[in-house]
């Protein structure tokens, strides 16, 4: 209920504070793809008052789309189905690999161009290293999230132990999912990102391993999508925030995740995400089908 209103009250103070031009109903909506990060209508609550806020500040319709998968969010930019797409780190750079697609703006939450995975365990677990996760069952959130499976993935390896060799891997799409089945012990430990491990530190889990900054999740325009639209997500998102208070105001009442603005992203932030990726997968790390990411025994 608390993000409900919280939700509300952004689309209030984003009417009122952004009130530019009226999108025009005779232009074709814009479409907003973002990957399901979360549930269905967590994903609306937090990132419908960003796609209120860009007709509003653009004066051209947007749409939030909600994409089935990561895989199919990707493919929905590259064919120009979609004229951003809010992606993962890991993402992004299969993306650009796919189409040219390049990063317009990225995250900057809490104040920071980068974020963490973390490795969470149940607070009664007997568990204290990574090493003792050696026999245990893992869970894991989509194949193609960088926090809760390519990051997690290259820890566990780093400690020693292969991937459906050495423990048993779950996969579970949502990172509340497979935070929520350690708590069921359905698995020994999970992989998600830190925010979201926050939340579950309140819930019976502690922290069992941090990793190193990751490049946060940037904004991505196809090689299909309006030439023009780099330079307006610029201004809306970067640009008009510094110089508009009441803007500025208004994103901080976001959900945290967006709630620290957006800095502007160039390609090669994202190199050490490929190099991660390629660690962890192999050379053909961003060509790999999504289910081929999966590790082997105990997957399901």
């Amino acid at each position: 209920m608390k993000l409900l209103a919280l939700a509300s009250a952004s689309l209030l103070v984003a009417h009122a504070a952004f009130a530019v031009e009226p999108p025009s109903a005779a232009r074709p909506a814009l479409r907003f793809g973002v990957v399901s990060f979360y549930n269905p209508r967590l994903m609306y609550l937090k990132y419908q008052p960003l796609v209120d806020y860009l007709s509003s500040a653009t004066g051209r319709p947007w749409e939030l789309v909600i994409g089935a998968s990561y895989e199919r969010t990707v493919e929905d930019l590259c064919a120009g189905r979609l004229a951003v797409a809010y992606l993962g780190p890991y993402s992004y750079a299969r993306a650009h690999a796919a189409c040219g697609a390049l990063p317009v703006v990225k995250l900057n939450t809490d104040g920071k161009p980068t974020y963490r995975s973390v490795i969470m365990v149940r607070k009664d677990s007997t568990i204290s290293s990574l090493k003792e996760l050696a026999g245990k069952r893992f869970g894991f959130g989509s194949s193609m999230s960088t926090s809760s499976h390519v990051m997690p993935r290259a820890m566990l390896e780093d400690a020693g132990l292969h991937p459906g060799v050495d423990f048993a891997c779950r996969y579970y799409f949502h990172h509340e999912r497979a935070a929520r089945a350690v708590l069921l012990g359905e698995v020994d430990a999970c992989g998600i990102r830190d925010i979201v491990g926050e939340k579950f530190t309140h819930r019976e889990l502690r922290v069992l391993a941090t990793s190193d900054g990751i490049p946060n999740f940037p904004f991505v325009v196809g090689p299909k999508s309006p030439p023009e639209l780099r330079e307006e997500l610029l201004r809306a998102l970067v640009t008009r925030p510094r110089v508009d208070p009441a803007v500025a105001a208004a994103i901080r009442s976001w959900d945290e995740e967006l709630a620290g603005g957006f800095v502007p992203a160039t390609d090669a932030d994202y190199a050490p995400v490929r190099l991660l990726a390629v660690r962890v997968f192999g050379p053909s790390a961003l060509t790999l089908r999504e289910n081929e990411l999966e590790c082997g025994p105990g997957r399901k």
